[in-house]
């Protein structure tokens, strides 16, 4: 394995000249360490003339020898070539080097050679630097058939010259990835280029993954490069940057490049690049405060078909003088014009614009400009979402601009025949765009608003106008929701007029006290249906007086409610479920007066707090979730007649007519910016309805009731960000049946106990039961 070693050691170190730009040609003298984790500093005291030749390793794996789970960390000092692990031929799996400070040429997670047989893969190594500086950065590299799978590096500090998540020869790579964020830096600096005929070609950076030989040399077939990727943000600066680059045949498929925070690119992004073979569905997405000077390309090719690759720019991402290129055809030297055969192996290339606005060089070679989020707050001084510095006037010429769906960020209220610049030339050049290829339809705007604009040319510019605005569909869920908070709060007035039906019902005058627990499923009628579930109580203390010509009985209570409910909600043809709760807590009096006839008045007065609150009830243009809370006073009223017609000594009817009024104040509040405004709710029900009770001189007695009720109002208005919602309403009809039983031990039990159950049909549906218990001092 030694002699095997020693000619990988100088093969590696030389294709790295080549390849990756070391730099250094070592001798082969091997300096490992056996053990699975070390921590190593090397030649601390070394003096910059001296030099330590050779390869530092964790393990060193035998032939096919499978090399897992070893670390090496590098403290300080100064090497070439230090690995966690390599292997003749072996799979080298989960090795991880650190770097915290030192110098070396060349540092890596692991590295499998040719073997004498199968050649072994190389999975999810690691490298992670915090400090130091290194030429050559690479997670995991097979310089035989074995892929390259899902091996990374992670700089949050340091410098190096150039970063690979995985490099590969013979196979394929596949995600690998990079992340590079603080204050690290990659600088791509050094003479890593390669001369072809007499053409020096440079390419340096950071790679989420790379394959091939730069001089052409190895005859393989290669692999495909896959989903790898590189994460750049913090402060980070690099020189360029390569979702996968193969500098042969390798397929280069849905790799991608992420800048975001305050990272900075002095030169070139790449969504993929390969020099003949296809290059699809790659991606560059720009955002954050990230800076790039240089030229972004969604996919690059020699010879090869370049497809469906994505630039997309976001936040304050500074472009001012980069060019941007939906694909580009290269030789290995400069880019070129293509022919009519070469268009259609370069379709589906688009720019998506997606909350950012401001000014770019060149924009050209897209077949494709999406117009996804603008922020009408974020807008530069002129006005226009995307200004191209130097149009020249075919740049756009085939392009298709598509504004369907178009969505503005919330907390603007977006107004009917409301202009907007989309695209603008910055040197006076006139847009050439194919009236065809325009396409424009639905907007939406944050939570609240949705409509419809169009896209036309006007005056040299390309220009949005909103021609018609309404609230959100989604919107109307919350108005619905306002109307059964109200109707909940409703509910508790029945409660009030059962503990005085109770109250009369007792043996015995002087003070009383009474509870009541009432707990129902009801489903109401607006313009979707909600259903709710919920539970409501009363606790009090009254007092029972015998008159001359009846009886007055009267009470003070404190009432609380709760319930909650589901919701089903759909939003930019995503449809979601929310979940909502109500709780109430006030309190009042009521009283009655029963005349001896058997006729009979009471009336209640009460008032309280209703809370309300609602998760995941809407949606935004991001796809998150919001929930909104909602604080309201509530003030109630009842006034109710009867006559208690005996039938004989056990059995007796009761008709009653009752009337409920309830006012729910209104309220305001904010979901993710955009204002919402609930109008005051006012209720007024009627109920008809008869009670029949038989064995009421028994300790058992039974009832059997029917009723009839109007709501001529219970309507909830609402305005989102100043747009009406459909008013939900619950005026209409409901029905009532119920069944009760009363129990009270005998004539000198200070004890009474109430049990009812009640169904309810039209506008309210649904079932309730009710449990009240007094006791009489």
């Amino acid at each position: 394995m030694k002699n095997n070693l020693q000619q990988k050691v100088a093969l590696s170190l030389l294709a790295g000249a080549m390849l990756f730009g070391t730099g250094y040609i070592a001798n082969t003298s091997i300096a490992y360490a056996a053990s699975a984790s070390k921590d190593i500093n090397i030649q601390p005291n070394i003096s910059a003339d001296d030099n330590l030749d050779g390869l530092t390793v964790s393990k060193q794996a035998e032939n096919n020898e499978k090399a897992e789970n070893n670390t090496i960390i590098i403290s300080g000092g100064k090497a070439y070539d230090v690995y966690a692990a390599v292997t003749g031929g072996g799979d080298a799996v989960g090795n991880i080097a650190q770097m915290s400070g030192g110098t070396v040429a060349y540092l890596g997670g692991a590295a499998t050679d040719y073997g004498d047989g199968d050649d072994g893969s190389v999975i999810s190594n690691k490298v992670i630097m915090s400090d130091g500086k290194a030429q050559e950065v690479v997670g995991g590299e097979a310089f035989g058939t074995g892929t390259v799978e899902t091996n990374c590096v992670t700089m949050t500090g340091g410098e190096a010259q150039n970063v690979y998540g995985g490099a590969t020869y013979n196979s394929s790579a596949t995600g690998n990835y990079v992340e590079i964020s603080g204050k690290a830096i990659v600088t791509g600096s050094g003479d890593n280029g390669y001369e072809e005929d007499g053409v020096k070609t440079t390419n340096k950076g950071v790679y989420g993954a790379i394959s091939g030989d730069p001089k052409g040399d190895n005859e393989v077939t290669f692999g495909s490069l896959e989903n790898n990727s590189v994460k750049i943000s913090g402060a980070a600066h690099i020189s360029n940057a390569y979702g996968a680059y193969s500098f042969g045949g390798a397929d280069v498929i849905g790799n991608s490049v992420e800048l975001m925070g305050n990272a900075t690119v002095s030169g070139d992004v790449y969504g993929g690049y390969s020099e003949t073979g296809v290059v699809t569905g790659n991606t560059v997405k720009i955002g954050g405060n990230a800076i790039v000077r240089g030229n972004v390309y969604g996919g690059s090719s020699a010879t090869g078909v370049v497809t469906g690759n994505t630039i997309e720019l976001s936040g304050n991402a500074n472009v001012n003088t980069a060019n941007l290129f939906g694909y580009d055809k290269k030789t290995s030297t400069v880019s070129f014009r293509r022919t009519l055969s070469q268009k259609a192996a370069s379709s589906g290339n688009t720019l998506a614009i997606n909350g950012w606005s401001g000014s770019v060089n060149k924009v050209k070679n897209f077949e494709k400009i999406k117009f996804g989020e603008i922020d009408l707050d974020n807008l530069p001084s002129n006005g226009t979402v995307l200004t191209i510095t130097n149009l020249d006037n075919n740049d756009l010429e085939n392009t298709f601009i598509d504004a369907q769906g178009v969505k503005f960020k919330s907390g603007t209220e977006i107004k009917a025949g409301m202009a907007l610049n989309f695209i603008a030339s910055g040197n006076d050049q006139e847009l050439y765009i194919n009236d065809d290829n325009i396409e424009f339809g639905n907007f939406t705007a944050g939570v609240a608003q949705e409509g419809e604009g169009k896209l036309e040319l006007q005056d040299g510019k390309l220009i949005y106008t909103s021609t018609e605005v309404h609230a959100s569909g989604q919107t109307h869920l919350v108005a619905e929701n306002r109307a059964v908070a109200a109707a909940f709060v409703n509910q508790g007035s029945e409660l009030i007029a059962d503990a005085l039906d109770t109250l009369s019902r007792t043996d015995g005058y002087g003070v009383k006290t009474f509870a009541a627990v009432y707990g129902n499923h009801s489903k109401y009628d607006v313009n979707s249906d909600l259903k709710i579930n919920g539970w409501s109580s009363i606790v009090g203390v009254g007092s029972e007086k015998q008159l001359a010509q009846g009886g007055f009985s009267w009470g003070v209570f404190y009432e609380n409610g709760s319930g909650n409910y589901r919701t089903a909600n759909s939003f930019n043809n995503e449809f979601f479920r929310g979940d909502g709760s109500l709780v109430y807590n006030g309190g009042g009096i009521a009283a009655r007066y029963a005349k001896k006839s058997g006729s009979y008045t009471e009336a209640s007065l009460r008032a309280g707090m209703l809370k309300s609150e609602m998760d995941n009830a809407l949606k935004d243009i991001t796809g998150a979730g919001y929930g909104y809370k909602s604080e309201t006073a509530y003030y109630g009223a009842h006034l109710g007649i009867g006559k208690i017609l005996t039938l004989n000594e056990s059995t007796s009817v009761d008709v009653y007519g009752k009337f409920f009024h309830t006012y729910n104040e209104g309220d305001n509040f904010d979901v993710a910016g955009d204002k919402f405004e609930f109008d005051s709710i006012t209720s007024d029900r009627l109920r008809l309805g008869t009670r029949y009770t038989v064995n009421k001189n028994n300790k058992w007695s039974s009832y059997y009731g029917i009723a009839w009720e109007y709501e001529f109002n219970g309507d909830a208005d609402m305005k989102a960000m100043n747009k009406a919602v459909p008013t939900q309403s619950m005026q209409g009809s409901s029905y009532m049946a119920e069944i009760g039983l009363n129990y009270q031990p005998n004539t000198a039990s200070p004890w009474s106990f109430d049990l009812s159950m009640r169904g309810y049909a039209g506008e309210r549906e649904g079932f309730s039961g009710n449990v009240q218990a007094i006791y009489n001092f």
